[in-house]
């Protein structure tokens, strides 16, 4: 069962690419089935279970396996649109299914293949990248966000009382500058131009134009906004990640990554539909990792149901007042360094919060 398991991402493209099929008010399936998924995560109990996997080559193939399901996914969307099946308001149902687990899914097994060290992996983060709209991400995460977490040289950790919307702006920029200053000094070394062949940005340009133009020819010109509009709810989602698992968390720069240096989400479907990403205390100490060996942290700071952070992200007073402040007062007072104490209390002050670190 622990490897059957992490094919609940697979099944749920399924029922929502079965929903757009379907056409007309079934474009809502995969946001309705989000909602509900939420719901069930939050009442579950905690999972701190190391995963027991009989079948390693399955799991390790099984990320590869949703380049192909969010292309299909994609794919049947623009074909209901193209023939008129998806229309008036159900177009909205539709992009918020889509680019929602798109963000979701595609950025979580993206993320693992992005870890990986072989060419097939990174191609395989870039191909799932281009359903998101962002390519190449991983050259910023890998040698940016998992060297400087939690500090200011980080665009991928967000401050203290900054909102989501407000910070996938800077997120983004901070990941497209990443990518373009790292390949291009890399082509520059061996002697090659900008947009040399040799390079991934070629390619992850090629990828994603092709995979514009065969929805576009799908859906018909209509596409054109949808798509972008799709795009930007998508890498939403995939910042939302960053957001909530180390927002308002601090660091001395230079300082040992600890497991207090990041939030975990711990419940049954955050674990397995995120492909263990929610076990971030550990992917942080080891990042090279495979994802169904992560060990869960129940120690580590808590957040609750990952899909639940997610809606109440979009609320910014529901996020702050429930979910981050409460847990960020517990974090200061007993997990930060004294050091740390002193760079909570400044980031406090400086988005109007209460001094609560003393």
């Amino acid at each position: 069962m622990d490897t059957v398991r992490y094919f609940s991402s697979l099944l749920v493209i399924a029922i929502a690419t079965a929903g757009l099929a379907v056409g007309g008010i079934g474009a809502w399936t995969g946001i309705g089935l989000f909602v509900l998924l939420a719901l069930v995560d939050s009442a579950m109990q905690p999972d701190y279970r190391q995963r027991q996997i009989r079948y390693p080559a399955m799991v390790r193939a099984l990320p590869y396996l949703h380049y192909p399901a969010l292309l299909a996914f994609w794919m049947v969307f623009g074909w209901q649109l193209g023939v008129g099946a998806i229309s008036g308001w159900h177009i909205l149902g539709g992009v918020l299914s889509v680019g929602v687990w798109n963000g979701t899914i595609g950025l979580a097994t993206a993320h693992e293949l992005m870890h990986g060290k072989s060419l097939l992996a990174r191609t395989g983060a870039d191909l799932i990248g281009t359903c998101y709209g962002i390519p190449i991400t991983d050259l910023g995460h890998v040698h940016v966000h998992h060297i400087h977490l939690d500090t200011p040289q980080d665009g991928d950790t967000p401050r203290r009382g900054e909102s989501l919307y407000r910070f996938v702006l800077r997120s983004v920029a901070a990941q497209i500058g990443a990518t373009f200053e790292l390949e291009f000094a890399y082509l520059e070394k061996i002697g090659k131009s900008p947009w040399s062949p040799r390079g991934r940005l070629f390619w992850g340009v090629v990828f994603e134009l092709g995979f514009a133009a065969g929805f576009i020819y799908l859906a018909g010109w209509i596409g054109l906004p949808i798509l972008l509009l799709t795009w930007v709810l998508g890498f939403t989602v995939m910042a939302d990640y960053n957001y909530v698992q180390h927002y308002g968390l601090v660091r001395v720069p230079g300082s040992t990554i600890k497991p207090h240096h990041a939030w975990n989400h711990l419940r049954p479907l955050s674990r397995v539909l995120a492909y263990e990403i929610t076990t971030h205390s550990e992917h942080h100490l080891n990042p090279d990792v495979t994802y169904v060996s992560l060990t869960p942290m129940p120690d580590a700071p808590q957040m609750p149901s990952l899909l639940v952070c997610f809606l109440a992200s979009i609320l910014p007073p529901l996020w702050d007042g429930l979910i981050a402040k409460p847990r960020l007062q517990h974090w200061d007072r007993h997990f930060a360094s004294a050091e740390e104490r002193v760079l909570a209390q400044q980031a406090n002050q400086a988005a109007g919060w209460p001094d609560w670190a003393v």
